[in-house]
């Protein structure tokens, strides 16, 4: 008998790098660490109790969710930063991130576990409008 071959089947890299998907989930990542820093000093200069805190680390972890959607071997690209990334309030930066999902083909087994990328995001601009930003 034949062994089965149990590895997961996902679209080749070059397949989805092609359409500019890595690329946009490395914008993504870059906007949610910038928002991330944002929210983060903010929360260093409120109360300890502030909700700045919590929303400061669904940041960071929504962060590492794109990261971790990123292949192992995937380099950001050396470009400078747009120079109003630090004018822009968090939730500018939250809405951008959610926005650069949309074309996402998150039907794809490499990037399977990317709806929940887009779920949190629509809960962290919820919660970053409730507290003003």
């Amino acid at each position: 008998m034949g062994q089965t071959d149990l590895r997961l089947k996902g679209t080749p890299v070059d397949t989805l790098n092609a359409d500019g998907t890595w690329d946009r989930l490395g914008s993504i990542a870059q906007l949610l660490h910038q928002a991330a820093a944002q929210v983060w000093s903010d929360a260093d200069e409120a109360a300890p109790d502030s909700p700045l805190h919590d929303l400061g680390l669904g940041v960071y972890l929504a962060h590492s969710q794109a990261s971790a959607l990123l292949p192992d071997d995937y380099e950001l690209p050396d470009i400078d930063p747009l120079p109003d990334l630090e004018e822009r309030t968090p939730l500018q930066l939250l809405n951008e991130a959610e926005e650069l999902t949309r074309p996402l083909p998150l039907h794809q087994a490499d990037l399977v576990h990317g709806w929940q990328l887009v779920l949190d995001l629509c809960d962290l601009i919820r919660e970053a409008r409730g507290l003003g930003y």
